[in-house]
C-alpha cells in the first residue's frame, strides 16, 4: 500500500510575516486542492518510470529572483546542477533546476516539506516537469535521494532526502517519518553504485505481451 505524505501548501514569509495559503491558490501556481497537497509516494518502479531524468550530480550554484505573474509577483530558485552520471534520459547541459520558494533579503517563499538543496551535496535525483511544475522531482520529497561518502569504508551509501539510509529499493515508498525499513535491513545501505544498477534494471524491464489468440 502506498503511503501518502502530507505537504503543506507553500507559505510566503516576508519581513516575517506569513500570508494565508489560500493566496497561494489564487495565483494559479500550484495544482492543489484546500490548504494542502497529498503527495503519494511511488513505488521503486513507478518513480523510475515517472522520472523525465535521473542523474547524479552536486549542487554547484543557487540563485533567486523574483519571478511577475500579472499584478502578482513570487521567489522562484534556480539551482545548477553539475552532473556526474546520467542515469536515464538526455537532459539539457548545463542542468538548471527551477522551483517555486526561495529568499530574496528578508522576503522568503517557502515550500514546506519539500526537500532542500545545499551547495556541494551530491544527490541523485528524478526530475520530472523542470520549468514547467512547481516543484521537479517525482513525488517531491520521494525524488531526492543523497550521496553520502564513508571514510573508513571509501564507499559513496545512498540516503534518502530526510537522511534516512536506503537499504532496499521497496523502501523509497515508507512515508518520511518512517524510520525503519521495510523487514529486516540489510548489513549496510545501498552504494551509490547499486542504486544506479537498479534504476537501469528497472529500466531494462519490459512489459510481457500477451499470448496472441490461438483462434
Amino acid at each position: 500500500m502506498r503511503n501518502p505524505a502530507c505537504l503543506s501548501v507553500v507559505i510566503i514569509r516576508v519581513n516575517q510575516f506569513r500570508l494565508i495559503a489560500g493566496l497561494i491558490l489564487a495565483l494559479g501556481l500550484l495544482p492543489l486542492c484546500g490548504r494542502a497537497t497529498t503527495v503519494i509516494a511511488p513505488d521503486f518502479d513507478s518513480l523510475v518510470k515517472q522520472a523525465d531524468f535521473v542523474v547524479r550530480a552536486v549542487v554547484k550554484a543557487k540563485t533567486a529572483e523574483w519571478r511577475n505573474d500579472g499584478r502578482n509577483r513570487h521567489i522562484i530558485t534556480k539551482v545548477t546542477l553539475d552532473v556526474r552520471e546520467i542515469i536515464k534520459g538526455a537532459p539539457a547541459l548545463p542542468l538548471v533546476l527551477e522551483m517555486l520558494g526561495g529568499r530574496i533579503g528578508s522576503d522568503e517563499m517557502v515550500v514546506e516539506g519539500a526537500p532542500s538543496f545545499i551547495l556541494g551535496d551530491e544527490q541523485i535525483l528524478f526530475i520530472r516537469g523542470n520549468g514547467r511544475q512547481f516543484f521537479p522531482l517525482v513525488a517531491i520529497m520521494y525524488g531526492q535521494f543523497l550521496v553520502t561518502h564513508d571514510s573508513s569504508s571509501g564507499q559513496d551509501f545512498i540516503q534518502r532526502s530526510n537522511g534516512s539510509p536506503l537499504y532496499n529499493v521497496k523502501d523509497v515508498t515508507l512515508p518520511m517519518t518512517a524510520a525503519n525499513a521495510i523487514g529486516l535491513p540489510a548489513p549496510r545501505p545501498l552504494t551509490a553504485a547499486e542504486f544506479a544498477g537498479k534504476i537501469r534494471a528497472s529500466l531494462a524491464q519490459r512489459p510481457v505481451a500477451p499470448p496472441a489468440n490461438a483462434n
